[in-house]
């Protein structure tokens, strides 16, 4: 049977009434600090924990942590380093050998000519085609954190967008922890 119409829209309308109460704390932050709000949106419905998705006004150290990931996203400037700066050679050969055996062509022309020479913010992170086919938040969504049947724990792969919590404090330790 369906609940009663009534206490449902009562708790939607506290829900919104919440949300509204914490958008506008976190629009008048903004607003104090000097940034200008351009587009909002509430993702309901999100499945995955990564805290760059969901910007609230938390706390004066979260709230730096946020605006200095804009930031750099806005401006990255001489810190737009080169994919292959960041995913080296090695690294990448590393990969392309594991997908080859599991029967995946390689992609080393494509690396090669195109990848690993695109800047890391606005050839990678910024492309239009790469965020319009998912090619990478696709596979950050299935993969990020996976509930285990029989398990309180689930498994996390490493990265600083779910609840991994081992060191990942240096490139050849995150390396390490993903391969």
């Amino acid at each position: 049977a369906l609940p009663d119409a009534a206490p449902c829209h009562m708790l939607i309308n506290s829900f919104q009434t919440a949300i509204l109460f914490v958008t506008m704390k976190g629009i008048a932050a903004m607003i104090a600090s000097g940034r200008k709000l351009t587009v909002s949106t509430w993702n309901v419905a999100a499945i995955n924990n990564n805290p760059f998705e969901y910007w609230i006004t938390y706390n004066e150290p979260y709230e730096n942590l946020m605006s200095d990931v804009e930031s750099f996203l806005e401006a990255p400037g001489d810190r737009d380093v080169p994919v292959q700066d960041v995913f080296n050679e090695d690294m990448f050969s590393k990969l392309d050998g594991r997908m080859q055996q599991v029967g995946w062509e390689s992609v080393r022309s494509y690396w090669d000519t195109d990848f690993k020479d695109r800047k890391i913010v606005s050839g990678f992170m910024k492309d239009k085609l790469l965020g319009s086919k998912r090619l990478a938040s696709m596979p950050d969504r299935i993969t990020n954190t996976i509930n285990v049947v029989g398990s309180d724990e689930p498994v996390c792969r490493p990265t600083i967008i779910n609840m991994y919590d081992k060191d990942l404090s240096s490139l050849n330790k995150w390396w390490s922890a993903w391969e």
